[in-house]
């Protein structure tokens, strides 16, 4: 082995801790200023009133999203040629979310698909196709949901400030997408440039993400199951606000809540959480949410989600691997 082939083996570890340790430290600084602005036992006390039967049924709507999900990823998979079945899909898919809660890193549950398809003989270029799709298809949809949405949220948010942030992070996430479809593109030229290797592999994923992506048939069926996703995932909110007695109307939570499921994307923390606590703060105060109500809503989405991904848990354990 050379010694640049050792540099470059000890650089990466050091910059994945780097990074590790950064999301850790926003995650700690987010929560530690909530727990300071809000009056956490005003925040117990609507968490120990809660209605468990409004949070069945936000369970329930929650486990048809990750199954929908799932489902969205098999089209995408069988477009690209893998024999993934609708049971194993949905299984691989709620292992990946219980360790994309778990690890620090924000793409853990996505990679981890990633290898446990290539541990079933499909090549690792075409399984990370299947997820890079999977995923930017959500994206898109939640895009074009708050899109769709905006003159409604804006009747809601009046703060100049608040409307440009809402506007950058629409356009921000478009420029995400377009730079993915953009990469899929040039995999050969990026080579010849003999740029990273990591950059290498996204664009081949990308390019083979592309061409499955186009084809009409799963594009279309796909981008309506995340349409419907993004708004079980509104619904979900929703029920649990029923749940904690919030006076929240419905047409609030469903041009409000989306702003916060994208907030909640940024892989700046770890799952999610300081940064969906903050968005669902500031953004339902614009509905008259009380601070300590928002929190606690938040914090119950969240615990929500883990409860779920803690069934891949027990798919992970009982696979024996």
């Amino acid at each position: 082995m050379t010694s640049a082939q050792i540099t470059a083996r000890t650089k990466n570890p050091t910059k994945r801790l780097i990074l590790i340790a950064a999301k850790l430290a926003i995650t700690g600084a987010l929560a530690w200023y909530l727990f300071g602005e809000i009056d956490l036992r005003k925040s117990g006390a609507h968490l120990a009133n809660f209605d468990i039967g409004w949070g069945i049924l936000a369970l329930l709507v929650l486990a048809l999203l990750f199954f929908i999900a799932a489902f969205r990823w098999q089209i995408y998979a069988r477009a690209l040629g893998i024999p993934l079945a609708i049971g194993t899909a949905f299984r691989l898919y709620l292992i990946g979310q219980f360790f994309g809660q778990i690890l620090p890193a924000g793409i853990g549950g996505d990679a981890l698909r990633v290898w446990l398809l290539a541990r079933r003989g499909v090549a690792l270029g075409t399984s990370a196709a299947s997820v890079v799709l999977e995923r930017l298809t959500g994206l898109l949809g939640l895009l074009v949901l708050m899109a769709l949405l905006l003159p409604l949220t804006f009747t809601f948010v009046d703060d100049t400030a608040a409307r440009l942030t809402i506007i950058i992070l629409l356009v921000g996430g478009v420029g995400a997408i377009s730079a993915v479809f953009g990469l899929s593109f040039v995999p050969r030229l990026i080579k010849q440039w003999r740029v990273p290797a990591v950059i290498s592999k996204m664009a081949d994923a990308a390019s083979d993400a592309r061409r499955s992506g186009l084809m009409l048939k799963p594009a279309a069926s796909v981008f309506f199951l995340s349409l419907l996703m993004q708004l079980l995932a509104v619904l979900s909110v929703f029920l649990l606000a029923l749940g904690l007695g919030m006076d929240l109307p419905a047409l609030a939570c469903l041009a409000l809540v989306p702003v916060v499921l994208l907030v909640s994307t940024l892989p700046i923390s770890l799952a999610g959480w300081g940064v969906r606590e903050g968005a669902m703060v500031a953004t339902l105060g614009f509905a008259g949410i009380e601070n300590s109500q928002a929190l606690a809503l938040s914090i119950l989405f969240g615990l929500a989600l883990l409860a779920l991904s803690l069934l891949g848990a027990i798919f992970w354990l009982v696979q024996g691997r």
